[in-house]
């Protein structure tokens, strides 16, 4: 197995590990008040920290820009959602991706 080609040709990268573990805090609609910590594993914002560490140059600017960036996708004219997993055996839910089209009118079906 390990002498088989590699599927896109190339040598696999070594992926940095981010400085921090970054979570979201929220409520749900349905979950009466109660507050939701979930661990953020989505690798497009790891991406964005390590292209943002390189523009500004400093740890905490990258940070604190890539937590701007995020809070940006959950503006009032966002329709914010998360693509949620659970981690085995833990049954610990984690946002594996986030998904923040612009709202959009649907107005009101008729009655039939």
């Amino acid at each position: 197995m390990l002498a088989q080609a590699n599927l896109f040709g190339e040598e696999l990268k070594e992926i940095k590990k981010l400085p921090f573990a970054g979570r979201y805090v929220f409520e749900c609609e349905d979950s009466a008040g109660s507050v939701h910590r979930a661990m953020n594993e989505d690798w497009e914002i790891g991406v964005l920290y390590w292209k943002e560490l390189e523009r500004l140059g400093s740890p905490n600017a990258a940070a604190e820009s890539v937590r701007k960036k995020c809070l940006q996708m959950t503006a009032a004219d966002r329709d914010f959602r998360f693509f949620m997993g659970t981690v085995f055996p833990y049954n610990t839910w984690i946002v594996l991706g986030v998904f923040w089209p612009a709202k959009e009118d649907q107005g009101r079906l008729g009655t039939w």
